[in-house]
């Protein structure tokens, strides 16, 4: 009964999001004010295995579309980068860490959109260009997933997803598994991996109109999932963006490769934030978009904590001191 309940839910999500539209559609052409999926597709890959579905809404705006970073170089010589909405791709990295209690894995995935518009009604403080999010998923040794962290490529609207895989000594101290509230949006707490169906299910995350803000993270059955349109990603090393094709046969980097905007994404400049949050943020930079280093030698800080003092243990690029500094005993 209860996995019926949830699946109703589930489809009941879905619908809703379907009848935000009045008009019909042709064949594979989301009608206005509808949703797509977008998946990496299924090839038996540890990467494709794990991929988080994203559920994204009113997909047939432009800029809530997953894209694909791409440079071009103008006429005057100098290049220009933006995100093609016309085509999506999933990055990803895996990388190992360690604690006192274990050895994990981290499946890294980033996506982009071409912006968060910039108009006055509705007023996004995050508007900007190139926009990114990243999924992290961790694993045991037993390629079990534990954690579902995701955050903005700014390192902001940090969300943690635990499993039931996950030993209950390593939650945070008076963790909530019925819901938590991140910023405004109310996130589900725990996601249950123990039913019957968890080896089917995959794990939904859904972005909401504009802000491309994490909503939602639910599990779903496949089926769940084809009452919307589906849009198939290429899946590619997260490498793959710091050497992007120009036309002249060169390539360049999505991110600054020197100046004071080193390690900033190209064309991420977030101007609200920077005036209304930088003066007591302690940041000039805060909200832009940046690489996600493999250390902390790699880049820049990729703090998630807007306090000053915190900003070396919110870094998730130490991935074991940024859980610990969380509460998380992993």
């Amino acid at each position: 009964m209860r996995k019926l309940i949830q699946k109703i839910t589930i489809l009941g999500a879905l619908l809703s999001l379907i009848l935000l539209s009045a008009c019909a559609s042709g064949p594979g052409v989301p009608a206005p004010g509808s949703p797509a999926v977008y998946t990496s597709g299924d090839d038996q890959t540890l990467f494709a295995r794990y991929a988080p579905v994203f559920l994204v809404e009113n997909n047939q705006v432009p800029y809530n579309r997953i894209g694909t970073p791409q440079a071009i170089v103008r006429e005057d010589g100098r290049e220009e980068l933006h995100i093609d909405p016309a085509h999506a791709t999933f990055y990803a990295r895996k990388q190992t860490f360690t604690t006192a209690n274990g050895i994990y894995t981290n499946l890294i995935y980033r996506v982009h959109f071409a912006e968060i518009p910039g108009g006055w009604k509705p007023f996004y403080l995050g508007a900007g260009r190139n926009i990114g999010l990243l999924v992290v998923v961790t694993l045991d040794l037993l390629n079990q997933p534990l954690l579902y962290t995701t955050v903005h490529t700014c390192g902001c609207y940090l969300a943690f997803t635990p499993t039931s895989r996950l030993s209950a000594e390593a939650f945070p101290r008076g963790w909530n598994k019925g819901q938590q509230s991140v910023y405004g949006e109310f996130l589900p707490g725990f996601l249950d991996l123990q039913k019957r169906s968890a080896g089917t299910r995959r794990p939904v995350v859904v972005l909401r109109d504009g802000t491309h803000r994490v909503k939602d993270i639910r599990l779903a059955e496949p089926q769940d999932l084809q009452a919307v349109p589906i849009v198939t990603a290429d899946l590619q090393p997260l490498e793959a963006l710091k050497a992007l094709p120009l036309a002249n046969g060169r390539t360049t980097s999505f991110y600054e490769t020197a100046g004071s905007r080193q390690g900033y994404v190209k064309g991420s400049y977030k101007v609200r934030e920077r005036w209304l949050m930088s003066w007591w943020a302690f940041d000039w930079r805060v909200g832009e978009d940046k690489i996600f280093g493999t250390t902390k030698s790699d880049g820049i800080n990729f703090y998630t904590s807007l306090k000053p003092w915190a900003r070396d243990a919110s870094d998730m690029r130490d991935f074991a001191v940024f859980l610990d500094y969380w509460g998380w005993g992993l």
